[in-house]
């Protein structure tokens, strides 16, 4: 991880929340964030831990895990940039109810909660994007999880693989950054479930896969396993 320091004003990633502060505003911010770069598999905070701040990743891919009764780690979502995580907290307990690690190399802003709940009473044009940030990632999330139940696992993977190809790369041939057991926890199948259901994709000729390496050869087909589920 390599941390610096850096000026809000200028970045060329703001949020929506952050363009409508003034420039004493982002002074206050810029005074009070911190800049991270993280590689693949580092972590950007860790779940029961008190969390000091609110993160927001300017560029990469993350994912937010947690573990359930026994020790087993789940992955509730995926966060491409830009974005902000852990915005739920600040309004809580300030415990990290989650985790969120690196999947690619992604760099994050760290702001100090009490700046960030200061120029949320002061400026009602930042609480308004802040407040409708929230609202639309809960809608998401709602939708993900009821399309998500009603799904068999080749209808599952196939989500899966049209989302770092339309949403993630905007390419049909990527390097998947979640590893077989990753993709399990994600949506909720066995490690051999999905590498049989891969495998089957392939055999059919609708992708091809080389260990991490995905080339989707018929992107109709998967889209229609997505879409009948």
């Amino acid at each position: 991880m390599i941390i610096n320091t850096l000026k809000c004003k200028n970045c060329p990633v703001k949020s929506c929340a952050a363009s409508v502060l003034d420039d004493l505003e982002l002074e206050l911010m810029s005074n009070n964030v911190s800049e991270a770069l993280f590689e693949r598999g580092e972590s950007l905070f860790r779940e029961n831990i008190l969390n000091g701040h609110v993160t927001y990743i300017q560029s990469g891919l993350v994912k937010i895990h947690m573990k359930a009764d026994g020790g087993k780690d789940y992955i509730i979502k995926l966060v491409k940039a830009p974005a902000y995580l852990g915005l739920a907290t600040i309004f809580g307990d300030r415990i990290n109810n989650y985790s969120a690690t690196a999947l690619v190399p992604t760099t994050a802003c760290f702001i100090d909660i009490d700046t960030f709940k200061s120029l949320i009473h002061k400026n009602g044009g930042f609480a308004y994007e802040i407040i409708a940030d929230i609202s639309r990632n809960e809608l998401l999330d709602y939708k993900r999880f009821a399309i998500q139940s009603h799904k068999q696992t080749p209808g599952r993977i196939a989500g899966v693989i049209l989302y770092f190809a339309e949403k993630v790369y905007q390419n049909d041939c990527f390097e998947l950054p979640l590893s077989r057991n990753e993709i399990a926890e994600l949506i909720g199948i066995s490690r051999e479930s999905v590498t049989r259901a891969l495998m089957t994709f392939k055999k059919d000729g609708i992708i091809d896969i080389e260990k991490h390496r995905v080339h989707i050869r018929k992107m109709e087909s998967l889209q229609a396993i997505d879409r009948s589920g």
